[in-house]
């Protein structure tokens, strides 16, 4: 395995790093100024972002720099559940046996986020990844489930995180009532080449690479052009030209591996 051929103390470019470890581009930074915000604000967020752009990262990254003292991260992956499964996986995360009926689903919901934050003090922030599939009739049933006080305060803050398409549906009239009382929009751009660059390194150094480059600058800029920047390619094309170069045994990547690696996932 190339592992041991490069000399890595663990594999590059794999999705289980540690939050700290986790490289932290200058967009991602704006996201998480942005949603802090939203949480002082106690509103409504949206995140986009195109296919592998990072932005279940980026909010691993973010949530987990709260203080769990203060904030209860409430994280749903699956939205094609149907409501009463989200309702149901909302209960199951804050502990609490889910009732039967969808109203006293709702009704639980809403007593427990209540006491976590009158109680218990701890903020409930409720993030819905690949919220673009969820049923179109999802946004307006949030936004009653956590709103409170006439509308004059929130239950938690909630983030929707999904596809660009995502802003489209939200612009629906049908669901205006939900995107006019969004507090943050942001959508993250995909790693620009200085970007781009650093975050190769970031992993090879993660995974205890020091000294020599190991990709070379042209090697590292081809990446960048045939990604586009896009964190999930970036680690499938480098993934690929290491076990490219190990079998050709070289001990630097240049450009010829890299165009002979994308020479070769387009075909296919």
């Amino acid at each position: 395995m190339y592992q041991e051929f490069y000399g890595f103390t663990r594999l590059p470019f794999e999705r289980d790093i540690a939050p700290d470890d986790l490289f932290v581009s200058q967009p991602q930074q704006e996201m998480a100024a942005r949603l802090t915000f939203l949480l002082r604000q106690q509103g409504l967020g949206l995140v986009t972002g195109d296919i592998g752009a990072g932005k279940s990262t980026a909010m691993r990254a973010f949530t987990a720099r709260l203080d769990p003292n203060r904030f209860l991260v409430l994280y749903l992956s699956n939205p094609t559940v149907g409501m009463a499964g989200l309702y149901r996986d909302i209960l199951a995360a804050l502990h609490h046996q889910p009732p039967f009926s969808r109203p006293r689903q709702v009704a639980a919901i809403r007593a427990a986020l209540a006491d976590l934050t009158q109680s218990k003090r701890r903020f409930p922030l409720l993030v819905i990844d690949e919220a673009h599939l969820l049923p179109p009739h999802a946004f307006e049933q949030f936004r009653l489930l956590i709103a409170d006080q006439m509308d004059s305060q929130s239950l938690a803050a909630l983030v929707l995180v999904g596809q660009p398409n995502l802003r489209d549906l939200l612009r629906l009239s049908t669901n205006q009532a939900f995107y006019q009382r969004l507090s943050v929009r942001y959508h993250l751009p995909p790693l620009d080449l200085q970007n781009c660059i650093a975050y190769i390194k970031h992993h090879l150094q993660l995974a205890g690479h020091h000294g020599t480059p190991l990709f070379t600058d042209d090697a590292m800029a081809r990446i960048f052009d045939y990604t586009k920047g896009v964190p999930r390619q970036i680690n499938l094309v480098c993934t690929t030209a290491l076990l490219a170069g190990m079998i050709d045994k070289k001990e630097v990547i240049d450009e010829t591996t890299i165009r002979k690696v994308i020479a070769d996932m387009d075909r296919n």
